[in-house]
Parts: C-alpha cells; structure tokens; sequence
C-alpha cells in the first residue's frame, strides 16, 4: 500500500465512526424465535451450531443458527419446542483449559440465560434426554436441510461444493446437514416426521428487521471509504491485489468482520471475468479494471461494484460503455418498489443494452438478494418494505478487453427505495475527481 493509503485514512476514519451493537439486540432474536414458532405450531424445531475451526481462523457462528440466537459459541444447539413455547440452548461445559489459549467463552453457566435472553440453558450432553423427552408427543422435527452457510457463504456455492464432494469417487462424504438429519433419523426412527426447516428461514430472512437493515446500511457505508481508498490508490503498474488490500485494510479499521465475500479485482482482460479473484496481474495504463468487494459488519454484508480507469481519466470508448451501463442501472433502480420484481429490474436493463447494441453482451443476472450471505436466501417473490437487493449490470467485450459492470445495495422501502451503497461516487467526472487525489497524494 502506497503512501496515499495513509494520507487519506485520517478523513475517511473522520468521515465513518465505528457503531457498535444496540443495547436491545436480544429482542431481536427472541421475535425471530417467536416467528418460528408461529410456523410450526405443536412441533419443534433443531438447529446445530457451528463446529470450532480447524485451522488457526476465527470462529465465526452459522447464519441461521446466528440469526436465531447471536450465539457465538463453538458446538451449540438450539430446541425451539412450540409446544411448550420456549427455546432451550445447549451450550458445551466451561473449558479452563482452552480459556487459558483463547480466552473466554460463554459456557452452560447460570450467566449464559442472562446474556442469550433463552429461557433455559443446558450443557449439550443433555440435548439426546431432551429430545427425547418429546419423541412422542411432537407431530414433527424441523431442522434445516439446505447447505450450511458460514463465512463469506452463499446457498448456491455451498450446494455446489458440497454436491461436488459427495459424487468423488475419492471422498463421497455427504454434506453436514445431511449427515445431521441422518443421525436424527437414525436415533428417532419413525416415531417423529422430521421436515425442512430451510423454507421457514428463508422466508423470514428475506425480509430484513430493523437491527438487520441497520447493519447492513452499516456495511455499506464502512465500504464506501474502503473502495474509494482503492479507486485512490490505481496507477499503472500497481497489482490488482495491492488495491484490494487498501479497500480490505478501510474495511477493518472501521469495524468489519472481514470481508461478505472474495476481493473481485479485474483489470485489462480480468475486466470481462465475472467473478475473478487471483488479483495478480500488474495494471497497465489504458486499462479498466471492475472492482466487486465489500465488508461484513456484525454477520450482514453489503455488495459494491466500481469499473474505473487505470490512468485515472476514462478513454472514449470507455466513457462510452461505462454510461451505457451506468442508464442502465438507473432504469433498474428506478423501477425499486414494493411490489416489483427481479423480472422488471432484468427487463429495465435489458432495454437499455438492447437500445445500445449490447444486448447480448451481459451474461449474469441484474439483481440478487443481499444480508447474511451476498447471494441471500428468499424466494423469487414480489419486492416488500425490508428487502435488499443488488442492482448490477454490465457489459463484457473480451475482443477488446473492456468489461464494465456498476452495482448498488438498495433497499427497498414502503414508498420506494434507498440506496445504500450511495457514497462510493460512480458519475464519471467524480471517478476521475477521486482517482486525480492519488496524483497530488502519492507522487
């Protein structure tokens, strides 16, 4: 990182204060057990928190057992019975040894209720004397069935991951929910109808609360400083994964967990590669270069993409494409509202490429769910007061090594929409106004 990082980092630390959680966060979770509860009406529901790590990383908990409870802590559970309207948490037994290495950790101590706001709290050795406890009086056991999501995880990469292991002839092992379910079949025999628990959670996590939009609007307004400070710190012959490091550096200072999701920093050729991530091409004058990156703030991320020139001033042919895309996005988030769909954000876009000539020139999709992963669950469903969403389109010419995408989290409201990601500037005379900073900074 070059020495403009430094000499910009005071304004943008000025400019974005860390915001730390709500005192109340503990409702939040109860009303989402509650929702739960609501759904499965004289039936219980198991979740499995994540296992500690295996290698020197920082735990961090699964989404939906997170979303449930903001536990924490390594090898949990959770019993939501609404038969009885009350939640147990299985915690494992306090660890003095392992709290000697790292600190420590919320134990199935009489502290745990008060911190969790669960209404009982038991060591995890008890769970199989719960359950079974209930074997006959429960008409059915929902537990999650789709793929876990943790760390910069989405559905879709972990189905694929997971369905890849188990076809190798060399591994087959299943995926941790289905050996889960397995074992759960396996103990209650026939005795309990064990159904999906995904569906429930998806649903209500497509909709956001106010503590969920609060971070996300968070992650995107921690992110803002991180690209611009990457936008400042392009030159020719700087490596793409030196500007990634700059955005990553922003992101921490400020108060992420890390990043939603692997730095995407294409420049020159790697501009038409969707979803590139070896970031370690050196930049050269005369190229563009599409950034996708963005942090995670408090389990919530954001999504933000920025296409800008290497030397600091777009070509015309870059200006070009670039408003292309830019009318483009307009016309899509223009069309955010309560009751829009993904289909009329794809259709706005697809009009204006189509108008240009480039209609076919943009193989991915314009818009995707945002929150706990950056491809987030939900179903493809008219839009509602509390959803966030992507909008991002682009144009990929690969003849001329110039791709182009721009992209916003927006948040749909009850009279149209926010834009999130609203500070990372993307009208072209602000690119280049941003990126001239590095040359009165840098030199």
């Amino acid at each position: 990182m070059h020495k403009g990082v430094f000499r910009a980092l005071g304004a943008a630390l000025l400019l974005f204060p860390l915001v730390f959680a709500q005192a109340d966060d503990k409702s939040y979770f109860a009303a989402r057990r509650q929702a739960v509860m609501k759904k499965i009406e004289g039936s219980a529901a198991l979740l499995e928190g994540s296992p500690d790590t295996r290698a020197y990383v920082q735990f961090r908990q699964n989404n939906d057992f997170y979303y449930l409870t903001g536990v924490e802590t390594p090898g949990a559970m959770l019993l939501i019975d609404a038969t009885k309207g009350k939640s147990i948490l299985f915690l494992p037994p306090r660890n003095k040894a392992l709290e000697i290495w790292e600190g420590p950790r919320l134990w199935a101590g009489p502290e745990a209720k008060a911190v969790t706001g669960i209404e009982e709290v038991l060591e995890v050795s008890q769970f199989e004397s719960e359950l079974e406890k209930r074997r006959n009086s429960l008409k059915s056991l929902y537990t999650p069935l789709a793929a876990v999501e943790e760390a910069a995880t989405s559905r879709d990469r972990a189905m694929t991951f997971d369905a890849a292991l188990e076809r190798s002839m060399w591994d087959g092992r299943v995926s941790r929910a289905t050996a889960f379910t397995a074992n759960l079949r396996k103990r209650l025999a026939d005795s309990v109808d064990i159904k999906d628990l995904s569906p429930i959670l998806d649903s209500l996590r497509r909709v956001k609360d106010a503590q969920e939009i609060a971070r996300v609007r968070e992650a995107s307004r921690i992110g803002a400083p991180g690209i611009m400070e990457a936008m400042r710190s392009t030159r020719p012959g700087v490596f793409e994964y030196q500007i990634a490091a700059a955005a990553e550096f922003i992101f921490k200072w400020n108060g992420a967990m890390g990043p939603a999701y692997f730095p995407i920093v294409g420049s020159g050729p790697n501009s038409c590669a969707l979803h590139y991530h070896d970031n370690r091409r050196k930049m050269e004058a005369g190229d563009i270069v599409v950034m996708d990156f963005a942090p995670e703030y408090q389990y919530y991320g954001s999504d933000i993409t920025r296409s800008f020139p290497v030397s600091g001033k777009f070509t015309q042919e870059q200006a070009r494409i670039y408003q292309i895309v830019l009318d483009a996005q307009r016309a899509a988030i223009a069309k955010v509202r309560p009751g829009s769909t993904f289909g009329e954000l794809g259709n706005a876009v697809r009009e204006v490429l189509s108008r240009f000539g480039y209609g076919g020139n943009m193989p991915h999709g314009v818009s995707h769910y945002v929150g706990m992963s950056t491809h987030d669950v939900g179903r493809s469903e008219p839009f509602e007061p509390g959803v966030v969403l992507t909008v991002e389109p682009g144009i990929y010419l690969p003849e001329k090594n110039l791709g182009v995408r721009i992209e916003d989290t927006v948040l749909v409201t009850k009279d149209g929409c926010e834009i999130l990601t609203k500070d990372v500037p993307k009208e072209m005379p602000e690119v280049e106004r941003l990126m001239a900073e590095k040359r009165q900074i840098g030199e």
